[in-house]
């Protein structure tokens, strides 16, 4: 209980210090309230390997100017009780080209990833730590594929209100291999609730901040379970 107390503590410190990284001038881009659409199903095939399956649809603004499209799926395998192995790939379609970003090229994306994933459950929530590795092979119009590598944490807690309502926060940072460093940095908060037993509806509210831009997205999230067991 003496480390998931010092992790909630690491976590809304985070939140609190995300919320003031917001540059003072702002672009269009920025100052429009974009959307994130993600469609999310878990399956257990039997008690040693379970996948995850993730689409999203990424828009500049609410349900309207096309940003990204993200296909990942990401297979797993328990170590014990709390940790998982995972190995996956994704696939990244990029339009950049909205207002301010015009300078920008239409790209798409290969990744290959590994996770290492925590799990500390406790009283109505759990504790989520996972460490991500990432392979990305980009392509763009003019030019062939550029590998790229980077790292990510994150730590999310999500607590059960009732049996129908819960709530849930992240904050994940993701840092390149090589210059410059820091890549980006995402803070979450959701309310979610349980229409049924294999579907959640979950509505929330990121901040995503990059070295040079703060993105704000209302995010919709569908998880739906599918487990065989």
């Amino acid at each position: 209980m003496k480390t998931l107390n010092s992790g909630v503590k690491a976590l809304l410190l985070l939140l609190l210090l995300n919320f003031n990284l917001t540059g003072l001038a702002q672009s269009r881009s920025e100052e429009a309230q974009g959307s994130w659409f993600v469609f999310v199903n878990q399956h257990r095939f039997n008690t040693k390997l379970s996948a995850l399956t993730d689409v999203q649809h990424r828009s500049w603004e609410f349900a309207h100017n096309f940003n990204q499209l993200l296909l990942r799926s990401t297979l797993y395998y328990p170590l014990d009780s709390e940790f998982n192995l995972g190995l996956g790939y994704g696939y990244i379609a990029t339009d950049a080209t909205f207002e301010t970003l015009a300078n920008e090229k239409n790209s798409s994306e290969h990744r290959i990833h590994g996770d290492l994933m925590f799990t500390r459950k406790f009283s109505h929530g759990a504790w989520i730590n996972r460490y991500r590795f990432e392979q990305r092979y980009l392509s763009n119009d003019t030019q062939g594929f550029d590998l790229a590598q980077r790292v990510r944490y994150m730590s999310r807690i999500n607590y059960q209100l009732t049996s129908k309502f819960s709530v849930s926060a992240f904050d994940e940072v993701f840092l390149n291999l090589e210059r410059p460093v820091f890549s980006q940095n995402r803070l979450y908060f959701g309310l979610g609730y349980q229409t049924s037993p294999k579907l959640n509806v979950q509505l929330g509210y990121m901040k995503n901040h990059f070295s040079n831009a703060n993105f704000n997205r209302i995010v919709l999230t569908l998880w739906y379970n599918t487990s065989s067991m």
